[in-house]
């Protein structure tokens, strides 16, 4: 399923205040789209549009093409021509394997997991810090401990009518035991404190097998378009 432009730019808008509030990055409108500076990560720039026409495709491939380390991520369904556009602007494709996804909140459980296990300790409170003061009603980290031991830990934000999650991670020798569907069914009964309709997030390949068993859906894909000389120094160095 693919959402048309105005409803795909709202959700855009949506997930990128939440995802940018949790992760504390800075952002800029000054191309007049979607920027986040990932400190975390590449250190530069990375800028999000929606299913764009060629001009405004050209305008963000012009900023993106100045270092290395930046990157553009399109969501829409034409993954074919945003490749085509950004071979002529000097940029290749790095991935298309994440989706945009959805989910109606009032499918979804307003309980706290059991975990039927009294050495499990689940953890889930509010979050302060840099961006306490940002357009989100509510942020919230939660974890599954077993000692000194994450099985599994995440975030969700609110905002408007969204919760926004992310970073939804299972530790590796713990994975298919139920410990992110946990986790994930007890930040949505925080974030449904709030008059939240729908849940948004941007998947990976394994955790769309998670999601979608939990009744989230795709929405659209992500076509991520980096500098061509970052792929050949990537490919150099493998």
């Amino acid at each position: 399923m693919t959402s048309g432009s105005t409803e795909l730019t709202e959700l855009l808008d949506a997930w990128f205040a939440g995802w940018t509030a949790l992760r504390s990055y800075r952002t800029s409108f000054d191309t007049g789209y979607h920027a986040a500076l990932r400190t975390d990560r590449s250190g530069d720039w990375e800028y999000f549009i929606c299913d764009p026409a060629p001009a405004p495709f050209a305008i963000l491939a012009a900023e993106v093409v100045l270092a290395e380390q930046r990157a553009l991520c399109v969501l829409g369904p034409d993954i074919h021509r945003y490749v085509k556009q950004a071979h002529a602007a000097g940029l290749g494709l790095l991935s298309t394997s994440e989706q945009l996804m959805t989910v109606r909140m009032d499918s979804q459980d307003s309980q706290d997991a059991f975990l039927g296990d009294p050495e499990l300790v689940l953890n889930v409170s509010p979050l302060g810090g840099k961006r306490v003061a940002s357009s989100c009603r509510a942020r919230f980290a939660g974890s599954i401990v077993r000692g000194k031991t994450v099985l599994a830990s995440g975030k969700v934000a609110v905002y408007g009518d969204y919760a926004v999650f992310d970073q939804i991670e299972t530790h590796p020798s713990h994975r298919r035991l139920g410990y992110g569907r946990a986790l994930m069914q007890s930040l949505t009964a925080r974030a449904k404190e709030f008059p939240v309709t729908t849940g948004l997030l941007l998947a990976s390949t394994d955790g769309q097998r998670l999601y979608y068993k939990m009744g989230w859906r795709s929405t659209t894909s992500v076509t991520v378009l980096v500098p061509r000389a970052r792929l050949a120094k990537m490919a150099a160095d493998r």
